[in-house]
């Protein structure tokens, strides 16, 4: 489905009903709008862990402008503030009241300038390996950072080294995905990341304008404690993309925020622990501070 919204047209696409009967009375569902990470993606990646919520939640998914199914305007409007408008639109557009905002990695990013942006508009936030800076993150437990120098090999080492440092090219990035793919995941998961990206689409263009343009000027360290939602930090102990340290600088700085590690994953918590991943979503669900619906 699409939406012509701020100039350009916006997928996405619906699973899981917005009312639930219990007892013989309906009762609205929450739902959750699910925004994809690279940037450069789209959000074919994310329905293998959050469609396993969709008999709890009515979940939506969205291709943030300029990438996968969505329009392609110029790069220069595709800035993250623009992205998070596009989303707040998109709630106004289905008549959406207090949704929660599901952001992975980059995608996290584009939901905390979205509630930045519209204070009032969303019940809640799940962040999934996500950062409110790309600049290192200071810890006070004085754990060190994992890293992938940590677990890769030097080949996966000399294919990252090449995309980091703005080398974007449809060889250098199918490279790093070959070599650098594995190490994405917790340990016990190698093979997941190649599963979960078979239905993502990749704009080389999108992620390049993303490393080189977008990343260098994000950071929202001191805007953290703006965010008055309440905010459920979900991070990877093996996360070296988005280390836990990340994670805790955000849960620790917005209004109301809760901190889950998972022990045993890497950048994809919600594929690596679904069971894990379920209960921490339902607990946040029933919470005091986030919307009562159960």
């Amino acid at each position: 489905m699409y939406a012509s919204i701020n100039g350009t047209e916006i997928f996405f696409d619906i699973e899981g009903g917005g009312l639930r009967e219990i007892d013989g009375r309906l009762y609205e569902h929450p739902t959750i709008f699910v925004l994809h990470g690279g940037l450069g993606f789209d959000h074919g990646y994310l329905r293998d862990g959050l469609s396993r919520l969709s008999d709890i939640a009515q979940i939506v998914y969205v291709d943030l402008r300029g990438q996968g199914r969505s329009g392609r305007p110029p790069l220069a409007t595709s800035t993250l503030e623009a992205m998070a408008d596009d989303v707040a639109e998109l709630i106004r557009y289905l008549g959406v009241r207090k949704p929660y905002l599901f952001g992975h990695s980059a995608g996290g990013f584009v939901a905390m300038l979205l509630a930045l942006r519209n204070p009032g508009l969303i019940g809640g936030l799940i962040l999934s390996g996500t950062s409110p800076t790309v600049a290192p993150v200071r810890d006070e437990s004085g754990e060190p950072a994992p890293s992938l120098a940590d677990r890769a090999s030097p080949d996966a080492l000399a294919a990252a080294a090449k995309v980091f440092s703005g080398e974007i090219t449809m060889d250098t990035v199918a490279t790093f995905f070959d070599k650098v793919g594995p190490y994405y995941a917790g340990p016990d998961h190698p093979e997941l990341t190649a599963r979960l990206m078979r239905p993502t689409t990749q704009n080389v263009d999108m992620m390049r304008h993303f490393m080189t343009k977008l990343a260098p000027t994000y950071d929202l360290m001191e805007r953290l404690s703006e965010i008055a939602p309440p905010v459920l930090v979900l991070v990877g102990a093996y996360d070296w993309v988005c280390p836990p340290r990340a994670g805790r600088a955000i849960a620790n700085g917005v209004q109301h925020g809760k901190l889950v590690e998972f022990q045993h994953s890497g950048h994809f918590v919600f594929s690596e622990e679904p069971s894990k991943f379920r209960s921490e979503i339902e607990d946040f669900f029933a919470s005091s501070t986030a919307p009562g619906w159960y």
